[in-house]
């Protein structure tokens, strides 16, 4: 689990909650109008740019930012390297017995490796496993990019709402006494607008990005453990590569 997103998230939102009760008149910064022209307006402008099912793939993956879907990089490491070894000493062929657990711990892993043991071309398997990179790469993309896009469109619509508000004060110009209530109702969509964009869906596009990336990189990985098998390099050199890969030290052996 991933702790951070969820601190970083709800500390942003405490520290702004309690700014206003100590500042006084929380009530002040309720107004449902404004959060219908915010939030629903964010929201529909959103659907409009996406499929139905990708818009709400995107909104669902903030569970990843909570629980991500990769698994640790040096554990990795370890666990490929392990993988080269013993295909090293007792044959690909082998690795026909584990191939359930690989499976188990990454489907792309499990593909790659049941068309190594079924003695597919390097070049092939590479080709392959691009392919479906390529999937995966443009699938997480969308999945930012739907929070990209609400960051965008949230303040946007926090403007609209704050014109709208502007619009109605000034059709009330005879009652100078309503003036700054007014005005102030009408700059509450912009303030939803901001704390939405900048505590919510700015932070959870970059930790979805930052996902994304490290996803790429185990795929990546697998590739490179793949090959080595295929052409006898040593584990502890593939070792060493997957490392640098990730950026992560390991013990030499």
């Amino acid at each position: 689990m991933d702790i951070a997103t969820l601190i970083g998230i709800g500390a942003a939102y405490l520290l702004i909650i309690a700014s206003i009760v100590i500042g006084g008149s929380p009530g002040a910064f309720i107004n449902i109008p404004s959060l219908l022209i915010t939030v629903g307006g964010g929201l529909a402008a959103g659907l409009a740019g996406y499929p139905l099912g990708e818009f709400i793939g995107g909104l669902k993956a903030i569970l990843k930012t909570i629980k991500p879907t990769v698994g640790d990089p040096l554990e990795t490491v370890n666990f490929l390297t392990e993988i080269a070894k013993k295909a090293r000493k007792e044959g690909i062929l082998a690795l026909e017995s584990d191939i359930d657990q690989f499976y188990s711990k990454d489907p792309f892993l499990g593909n790659i490796m049941r068309m190594l043991i079924d003695g597919l071309e390097i070049e092939e398997i590479r080709s392959t496993a691009e392919n479906s990179m390529a999937q995966v790469d443009q699938k997480l993309s969308t999945e930012v990019a739907v929070w990209e896009a609400l960051g965008d469109l949230f303040p946007a619509f926090g403007m609209i709402g704050t014109l709208i508000g502007l619009i109605q004060m000034l059709q009330n110009l005879s009652d100078p006494s309503a003036l700054g209530p007014g005005m102030a109702v009408a700059m509450i969509t912009t303030l939803y607008g901001a704390i939405l964009a900048n505590t919510l869906c700015i932070p959870v596009a970059k930790k979805l990005k930052y996902y994304k990336d490290l996803k790429l990189l185990f795929l990546e990985a697998y590739i490179l453990t793949a090959e080595a098998i295929e052409k006898g390099i040593n584990p502890n050199i593939l070792k060493q590569k997957l490392a640098g890969l990730f950026g992560v030290e390991v013990k030499e052996e």
